[in-house]
């Protein structure tokens, strides 16, 4: 079970044109909505996949889910 707290919603700079973006803590990444680009969250951890039993699975799951998510025409570089 989860237990969210007032700071786990947080406005971050967006990367590329310094503009707010609300992130939920448990976002990978945010689509701006002014510049339409990818912003990575700040606070992001993903110490969990050093422990977790299931961490390399769930890191492969979200590569994949990432590339589906990449609409806005950048090219990827292949994770190696």
């Amino acid at each position: 079970m989860y237990f969210w707290t007032p700071d786990d919603i947080f406005q971050a700079a967006c990367a590329n044109c310094g503009r707010h973006i609300e992130f939920f803590r448990d976002d990978l990444r945010r689509r701006c909505p002014h510049c339409r680009k990818y912003t990575v969250n700040p606070k992001n951890d993903l110490s969990c996949a050093a422990w977790c039993k299931y961490g390399r699975e769930c890191l492969g799951q979200m590569g994949r889910m990432d590339d589906r998510n990449n609409t806005d025409g950048e090219k990827r570089k292949p994770n190696g």
